[in-house]
């Protein structure tokens, strides 16, 4: 497995920082990062003879290259202040996907959405924040937008509507009521301690029918950071924004931002370019890819 991104963790000498499009500067952390200087020349870690700042400088970056090997990980896993901060190479990807209908309407649409989960009721206020992007999220820019071809790819469980009898179309189609639906992938990216370093949140929302993907919806995509001292560095502008063309059997969207990998001391080490993917199809379903690095 390769890098992943990164917030900024304050341990006892070391900082990984990024300075991001909507957080603190770099400059606002200045006084802080400079006592940490202080702190870490000052405390050696104990136990162990600390490695020179040329073998630590190499192991970052076969971490960022991906040529890293076990020695380079154990050189890290042996310096306490790094592996708190240092993305876990050897760590399986850690992606989730919540969604929920959200009714007839759309976010855009008129009317109330009347969210629901997949039993059918409606969400609570903690379930429906799991689903819907916060007031952060950045949302896809049209001009930004590459449109892919349509797709022909079909849910294996969907009904053809058109073989079916008229009245049994019809109660189909009815049921479905052009249904939309929001996703809500979530890469995590943890420390070779387990801490959360950064997630990265991708949103979709699509209109389906039973039968085929009708059109795409609002999209978005954002950062969070599980440390109040953490920032994230992240290019304003995204590197791939996609969407396939509607209406269609299914279809794909994908997002791609990059973002820059610090580390106290050894400055920013790794460029990283976090990405995610969600295949929706006509009858509600959905699949997920993509990556942290």
């Amino acid at each position: 497995m390769a890098n992943s991104p990164l917030r900024k963790t304050r341990h006892s000498g070391i900082f990984l920082f990024f300075s991001k499009r909507y957080s603190k500067s770099f400059a606002a952390v200045g006084s802080t990062v400079a006592a940490a200087a202080l702190t870490f020349t000052s405390a050696p870690i104990a136990n162990a003879a600390t490695p020179a700042d040329s073998e630590i400088r190499a192991a970052l970056k076969r971490h960022s290259d991906g040529t890293w090997t076990q020695a380079d990980v154990k050189l890290i896993k042996s310096i306490p202040e790094l592996a708190a901060v240092v993305p876990d190479v050897t760590r399986p990807d850690d992606v989730s996907i919540d969604s929920a209908v959200i009714g007839t309407s759309g976010s855009t649409g008129a009317g109330s959405r009347g969210i629901t989960g997949a039993n059918g009721q409606p969400l609570s206020p903690a379930e429906l924040a799991k689903v819907m992007p916060p007031k952060g999220a950045e949302p896809s820019d049209p001009a930004q937008v590459v449109e892919t071809p349509e797709e022909t790819d079909s849910d294996t469980a969907e009904l053809d509507i058109a073989a079916l009898p008229q009245d049994a179309a019809g109660l189909v189609a009815a049921k479905a009521s052009n249904k939309w639906k929001m996703t809500h992938i979530t890469h995590t990216h943890r420390s070779y301690t387990g801490a959360i370093i950064f997630k990265y949140h991708t949103y979709a929302e699509f209109q389906y029918n039973g039968s085929k993907v009708l059109k795409w919806g609002q999209r978005y995509d954002d950062f969070t950071d599980e440390d109040p001292v953490a920032a994230v560095k992240v290019n304003p502008k995204r590197l791939l924004d996609t969407k396939s063309r509607t209406p269609a059997n299914s279809g794909t969207s994908s997002m791609k931002r990059e973002a820059e990998l610090c580390v106290f001391k050894y400055g920013c080490y790794a460029t990283l370019h976090p990405w995610a993917q969600v295949k929706v199809y006509g009858s509600g379903k959905t699949a997920i890819g993509g990556s942290g690095v």
